[in-house]
């Protein structure tokens, strides 16, 4: 998906480049069908890095922690809370998005249901928040020897 999307927008923005300064012809809602995939775009990919573990990370607190025991505890306490932070988040999204369905809100240039592209945001952070719950199951079962 994450492939096809980020094809699509190559191609949308590439098409509207050589149409508006080529052609001097842009095309008519063009960068807003490229928005809505973006949309799309970011909030999956977002659920992919935290599936692989490739989410951005800003601790430094890694670095002054020496003892197998305190790397465990705060590793656990980060997985504790990626995981309600990103529930908290995905909630507030659905409640926007079924906010949106409710009024049958629409874009402005193609009349594209605003509910349908906001979808993504409870999707790409409830399965956010599905990896990050499914990390702190395995922090805190099993794999202390990773902490060693």
């Amino acid at each position: 998906m994450l492939t096809i999307s980020g094809l699509s927008l190559t191609i949308l923005i590439f098409t509207q480049v050589v149409s508006r300064y080529v052609f001097n012809m842009p095309i008519f809602g063009i960068e807003e069908l490229a928005s809505c995939i973006a949309v799309w775009m970011y909030f999956i990919g977002c659920s992919v890095g935290a599936e692989q573990k490739e989410h951005i990370s800003a601790s430094l607190a890694e670095m002054f922690i020496k003892t197998p025991k305190g790397k465990r505890i705060h590793s656990i306490t980060v997985s504790i809370l990626n995981a309600v932070i990103s529930g908290w988040m995905t909630v507030w999204a659905w409640q926007l998005t079924s906010w949106t369905l409710k009024f049958n809100m629409t874009s402005t240039e193609l009349n594209i249901a605003i509910g349908y592209i906001q979808l993504a945001m409870p999707i790409g952070l409830g399965l956010m928040t599905f990896y990050f719950l499914t990390d702190l199951i395995q922090k805190t079962i099993g794999r202390k020897q990773e902490f060693e």
